[in-house]
């Protein structure tokens, strides 16, 4: 597991933002009030980054609004996303029950890597594990967060899957034939996984449904941009932006 997360290695931040963050998380566990109150602010210690790659998750998710199917969130690491993503359903469409989310993750790492990847000590097996406990207690958080949203008597709609995305996706939707996908996001950060994923989730893709890529133009991490220009770029029909906030973002809706 690595020590460091990448967002202090691979940044544009200076040694001065770095403390700064590091500060401002700081000052989470001292700041001065009720449990009430601190749960009611967590937007004084949330940062512009993250606030930003929030707007980019909402960006995307009401262009699926009006569309069918499940959003699967594969390479979903801690969750964020797909909590966020509840948190979006239960404001742009409250009573669409049938908003699942599905969470892929091996939850020991980075799985698949190549000699056509090009692992770093920050992207190689086995970093970014959170240990395959995690997806228990991921599951239990969607289910949390479904209980505070509205209509919060209506939850356990997700589902949290660990293992290798080469293999449960592909079990996923056999077990679940009637899923068709609206939105998905992909960081799985190894070329094999990647686009293995992409073919399976493609043929289950809406039209006007998005694939999104969280590092499509990142020079450390190549998968997702290997993938697109070697496979995706001349063999589909796609409409290709990049998101408004968060320029790492890149998305393909199908045509």
């Amino acid at each position: 597991m690595s020590t460091k997360h990448e967002s202090s290695v691979i940044t544009y931040s200076d040694s001065s933002s770095l403390d700064a963050r590091s500060e401002l998380f700081g000052m989470l566990y001292d700041y001065p009030s009720t449990e009430e109150e601190k749960e009611r602010s967590l937007g004084l210690f949330l940062r512009g980054s993250l606030l930003a790659r929030i707007f980019a998750i909402r960006e995307i998710y009401e262009k699926i609004v009006m569309k069918p199917g499940i959003i699967v969130d594969l390479g979903t690491w801690r969750g964020q996303t797909a909590v966020i993503c509840e948190n979006l359903r239960a404001i742009f469409e409250p009573l669409h029950f049938n908003r699942r989310i599905a969470a892929f993750d091996t939850f020991e790492g980075y799985k698949g890597f190549s000699d056509k990847d090009k692992p770093t000590d920050l992207h190689k097996d086995g970093t970014y594990s959170t240990g395959i406990d995690y997806a228990d207690l991921l599951s239990n958080l969607l289910v949390l967060h479904e209980k505070n949203n509205a209509m919060g008597h209506n939850y356990g709609k997700h589902k949290v899957i660990a293992g290798d995305c080469r293999i449960t996706l592909p079990q996923f939707f056999k077990d679940n034939s009637n899923e068709v996908v609206a939105l998905a996001f992909f960081d799985v950060n190894a070329i094999e996984p990647t686009l293995e994923g992409f073919e399976t989730i493609h043929k289950r893709l809406v039209k006007g449904g998005i694939i999104a890529f969280w590092q499509l133009t990142r020079n450390a991490i190549n998968a997702e941009g290997t993938v697109f220009a070697d496979y995706i770029m001349d063999k589909y029909n796609y409409n290709i932006h990049r998101s408004q906030f968060y320029p790492g973002l890149c998305y393909i809706v199908k045509e």
